[in-house]
């Protein structure tokens, strides 16, 4: 999930990863991918390989309380990191910070309930989407939404098919991510015009103007 936020603003949005420098985005990108993805999914295939879990897609609930709560450390672990030794932004943590608080939330829940992680991601995502859609204008947004929801419904159906998950089960995962990151974000930004630094959109979208 970091990884395609940040992704979204690097593109949409630049300025507001101030004061990361725009020739630093990609490096950084690289960073994040490493640091939310690809550790996190050695660390899934190593328990496979060692029997720990069953299989990749963790269809028994009680064997996702581990791999998530090693996921939920490590991003915790990120997060204090990027906070006390790196100059972030602001958004950048609080993708790392919330992502944390959900893992652990999710953890929990899964002892009880087989919550669906793959729900929360992609309500995780509208969320941030909606909360920056409604303080900033940047251009292409209502597109971006509305693909965003057909994708959205493309993981909950696909969720429901496999039958990995219940439609209560689903649907609260999408409800979870989706407050934890709008209200959070919502009223963390503000509404403040954009800085003059170009943004990667511009370069998309030339017949654009991007908002200033």
């Amino acid at each position: 999930m970091p990884s395609y936020l940040f992704l979204f603003v690097m593109i949409f949005a630049a300025p507001l990863l101030q004061p990361l420098p725009q020739e630093s985005l990609f490096q950084a990108l690289i960073i994040i991918v490493i640091v939310s993805f690809i550790i996190p999914a050695i660390s899934i295939g190593t328990l496979r390989l060692s029997k720990f879990i069953s299989d990749l897609q963790l269809a028994n609930a009680r064997q996702r309380i581990t791999p998530f709560l090693f996921v939920a450390c490590f991003y915790g672990i990120t997060t204090y990191m990027f906070y006390t030794k790196l100059n972030i932004n602001n958004i950048l943590f609080l993708v790392f910070a919330i992502t944390t608080v959900l893992l652990f939330v999710l953890t929990v829940i899964t002892y009880f309930w087989k919550i669906s992680v793959h729900g929360a991601a992609i309500g995780g995502v509208l969320g941030f989407i909606f909360a920056l859609r409604t303080a900033y204008p940047v251009p292409h947004f209502d597109k971006i939404l509305a693909t965003l929801v057909v994708i959205s419904g493309l993981v909950i159906y696909s969720r429901l098919s496999l039958n990995a998950h219940t439609p209560s089960q689903v649907y609260a995962g999408t409800i979870l991510g989706f407050i934890s990151f709008y209200f959070r974000y919502f009223f963390s930004f503000k509404k403040e015009p954009l800085t003059g630094q170009m943004s990667l959109g511009t370069w998309l979208f030339p017949k654009v103007p991007y908002p200033y």
